[in-house]
Order: structure tokens, then sequence, then C-alpha cells
């Protein structure tokens, strides 16, 4: 069974790519151009992970706001930006669309820390169409000031290099408008003669270099980037694929693997389709060594989670964590199982590590508690920025249908976004509408809220359809009824595809939703 669990009634509302530039700017190569949407970015998202269990580190893709304050997700603050971005018309050599895109000239790490991740990974400066997809780096100049390091260094592109006066004279004025925006006591002499590079691969390896990631362990990372593409490549082709794995049978470990796991979140993020990614993940657990590995620690954790239920407690979730960290692999599973659990993971949960913390007298669970710790932290920030991330998508492609004449067909332009999450922030907007009285506005938001609701219905299989019916009946006559008039679907091969999607379910964290599918599956199992 495939296809997505729309919102119950209790949440509904009442390759080589060219971009044209202005000013001159040209597309800039980092290495290998940006790939196509499904495909994983050349460059490296985060350094190597340690074990396949650790979460992604670097942000969803997103696209700075042109403002000074950089409104967070629903419930986050909004965020002050020293040199904020500024909005650039370009126009996609594909389609000819225009667009808007945000270009950052300076970015300081010390004023600005919350930007060093989307740097590092690829996300500043870069543009994609909205209407086809097509997209790539900006060929800009870019200044970033490190200032634990002391360090400032510009990025001035290859294309500028014949250019010198005006390249220097452009350096000079970013590198004043910095040291006029710093306190006296900031400005060092460092400050007056930046790092100057030409190549991208080479700026991003230095600020790299800060975080203690080596040029070898980027250059790996991108094989494995390069690998990965080549597979996709490959999916259709087992054999092919098998010459391939053996070709590079060195690249494909857990670091390899904690790859293809963040490019499936981020494509997820960014409302991109992840099932090639995770075809060639599936397949690479039964073709590689390590891969049975993942997949005997999965099976593990899979377990493990079966135990958890809707009434365990923050307390049992620990316990249970804790408990698993012994033997030899404890550690990886249970990271993994950290993960897996990551919808509990909320404040509160942190609070009781760090009491359990301040509390433990033992040296070695001192130790496992801080990793845990952390571990948690990081993946609360991951959280928070996929959350940004998506929020922003959504409201980005939300104005664009509210300014369309025809609602209906705006919203099928933009039918691969739509999805569950599309619906929630949707249903925020029109709660947040009708806090503030503005009735018109709501209106139209729940207009647009109906439409997309029928289109995400078109687009579900008749089985996963009839789910949602079901999970979604308002009462238990409604479910009965509902029960008794699709009685010819209700099969073993249902009841089947079910249990299926609990387990999903309960693997997601989504405990409640599992538990009604249980119940449901329950009183099916009666009537077939």
């Amino acid at each position: 069974m495939s296809g997505i669990l729309l919102p119950g009634q209790e949440n509904k509302p009442a390759s080589d790519i060219k971009i044209e530039l202005p000013g001159g700017f040209s597309s800039r190569k980092r290495g290998d151009e940006t790939p196509p949407a499904e495909k994983p970015a050349e460059t490296p998202a985060t350094p190597p992970a340690t074990d396949e269990g650790s979460p992604a580190e670097e942000p969803a893709a997103e696209a700075p706001a042109a403002k000074g304050r950089r409104g967070g997700g629903r419930g986050q603050p909004a965020l002050d930006l020293l040199f904020p971005p500024a909005p650039v018309q370009i126009r996609c050599p594909n389609c000819g669309t225009p667009y808007q895109v945000a270009l950052f000239s300076i970015i300081d790490l010390g004023v600005n820390p919350e930007l060093k991740g989307p740097l590092l990974s690829g996300q500043i400066n870069v543009a994609a169409c909205p209407n086809c997809g097509v997209g790539g780096p900006l060929s800009a100049p870019l200044l970033v000031h490190e200032p634990a390091h002391n360090f400032l260094g510009v990025f001035a592109p290859m294309q500028a290099q014949n250019m010198d006066a005006q390249q220097q004279k452009a350096i000079g004025d970013l590198t004043q408008t910095l040291m006029r925006k710093l306190p006296q006591e900031a400005r060092k002499g460092y400050m007056l003669q930046p790092k100057q590079f030409g190549d991208w691969n080479r700026f991003i390896e230095q600020l790299w270099g800060f975080e203690g990631v080596t040029p070898e362990m980027l250059r790996r990372q991108r094989n494995q980037s390069e690998l990965l593409q080549r597979l996709l490549g490959l999916a259709n082709d087992p054999k092919a694929m098998d010459l391939a794995l053996q070709r590079d049978s060195g690249l494909v470990d857990r670091d390899f693997f904690a790859l293809l796991d963040r490019f499936v979140m981020l494509a997820s993020s960014q409302g991109q389709n992840p099932e090639p990614i995770v075809q060639i993940r599936n397949q690479l657990l039964d073709k590689t060594e390590v891969g049975r590995q993942i997949k005997a620690r999965q099976e593990k954790v899979r377990g493990i989670l079966q135990g958890l239920g809707a009434n365990t407690t923050r307390e049992q979730v620990l316990d249970t964590i804790l408990a698993n960290w012994q033997g030899e692999d404890g550690r990886e599973t249970a990271s993994a199982l950290t993960v897996a659990v990551a919808p509990l993971l909320d404040y509160q949960f942190l609070m009781l590590v760090s009491e359990r913390l301040e509390n433990a007298s033992d040296e070695e669970e001192r130790n496992r508690l801080e990793e845990l710790r952390q571990l948690v932290m990081a993946i609360q920030e991951q959280q928070t920025q996929s959350q940004q991330a998506m929020v922003q998508q959504v409201q980005q492609i939300l104005q664009e249908v509210l300014q369309a004449p025809d609602s209906a067909v705006a919203l099928r332009q933009y039918a691969d976004y739509i999805d569950e999450s599309f619906l929630a922030v949707l249903a925020a907007n029109i709660q947040a509408a009708q806090r503030n009285k503005s009735t018109a506005a709501a209106r139209r938001l729940q207009q647009i809220y109906d439409q997309a609701l029928a289109i995400v219905q078109e687009s579900l299989p008749d089985e996963m359809r009839l789910v949602n019916d079901l999970l979604n009946a308002p009462d238990k006559a409604a479910l009965t009824k509902l029960l008794q008039e699709n009685r010819s679907k209700l099969n073993k091969e249902f009841v089947s595809s079910l249990k299926v999607l609990e387990t999903d379910m309960r693997d997601a964290g989504r405990s409640e939703v599992a538990d009604r599918l249980k119940s449901l599956r329950s009183q099916i199992q009666l009537m077939v």
C-alpha cells in the first residue's frame, strides 16, 4: 500500500545549467554542476557521519528571505541578519520564466552563525526555477567573515579574474561595508586584506577546515555523491549496478548510507520525490555487506519500537534507549533508535536527559547521557530547520496560487508539492485568518484547502482512499456505515496492507495514527 494519510477531521480548519543573471553575472561552477532535482547535489552536505544512526547535520535547502528579519517556522522567532540578501531578478534559460532569488554578498558568521549550515551545504546563492525546476549556483562575489578563526575570505568567480581593477574595487567595497557595520573593537588587522578564492570548492574547503573536516574527507564525500548519481541512472539495470558497485565498493560504507538518508530527508523537505534514492538504498541493503549489517540493525530497532505504545512515557523511552546502549553495537543501535523516535524528542525529553546527566555518578553513564543529549539537540535543530524550509516553500506556492486568476489551475501546476504537510500549513493559515477575524481571507484559503485536498485524494489509490475515509470518519456510526458500504473491498489482503501501514506509521513515530490503524484492522478482521 502506498500513499499518504490525509489530516483527520480534528486537524481540518472550521546537467549543465546556466542561469541568466543581472549585472553581467554568469553561472558559477562548483566542480560539477548542480544535478537535476531528484539527484543529490555534488557539494558535500555535512562532514562524513560516524554511523548510520546519526541525524543529518545540514539544514534543509532553504531560500533565504530577502529582508533583514527572516521569519522562522510557526512558533519560531524571526532571525536578524546583519547583511540580508538582496532580491535579484533572473530569467530561467530553460522555460523563460522570470523570478526572484535572494543573493548574499556578505556573510558574517560571528553575528549570524545560523548561516553556516546553509553556506557549507551549498544552499547560499543558488537558484531554482519555480516553473520547471531548472537551476544552479549563482556566480557572484561573496565575502565571508569567520571571526572565531580570524578569517576574512572572498569568493571571486573565475570569470571576473580578467578584470583585476574592477574586481579589487568590488572586494574593497564589500570589505568596507562589513567593517562599517562592526563595532570598533571587532575591526582587526586581518580584515584589511581578505583572502581571495577563484575556485568555490577551495573556498568551501577552507571553511570546512575550521570544522575539523579535511579536503580528503570532502573529496571522498564528493566521490560518494558522484557514485550515487551513477547508481540513480542504473536503477533499472541490475547488472550495470553490480559492476558499478564492484568498481567502487570502497565508497559504500556507513557514511554512504548516512549520505543516502540525508538526501532522502532533504528531498522530502523540499517537496521532491525521494523514492529513487529510497529504491537505491533498499537495493544496497541486500547487495552489500555493510548494507546487510545496517538492515539487521534496522530490524532490531523495529522490534524495539513495537514495544513502545501511545502510553509510553518519556522516562520509559529514555530507559529503552540507554538499555540498548549495551553490547558490541550498542552505540549504533541506540543512535538509530533515537533517530527513529525523533517525533517524541521534545523539550521535556531533553530536560529529562539533562537531569539524568546531572545526577549520574558513573563516568561511562555520564558519557552516554552527554552523547545522547548532543544527539537529541542535533535532531531538534534539524527538525526546526526542516519545518522552516517546508513552511517557507508552502507559503511561496500559496502566494502564487492566491495571485493566480484560477486557483484550481494553479494548484494543479504544483500538484507534486501538495501533500499532508502542505495541507497542514494551509490549515494553520486558515486558523490564523479566523483568529484575526479576516473572514474573506479565511473563506478564500478554505476554498484553496478544499481544492488541494481534492487533488491529493485523486492521486491516492482506491485502497488508500478508503483507508483515509475510514480514519477520518467523524463517529462510530459513520465508520460502521463506511465499512458496510465497502464490505466487498475488505479482504485478507486489505487487512495485511493495514498491518504494513501500521508498522510504517509506528516507525515514523506517528503512534496515534498507528493505534487507530490497529483498532481499525481488528474491527475489519471480524468481518472477513
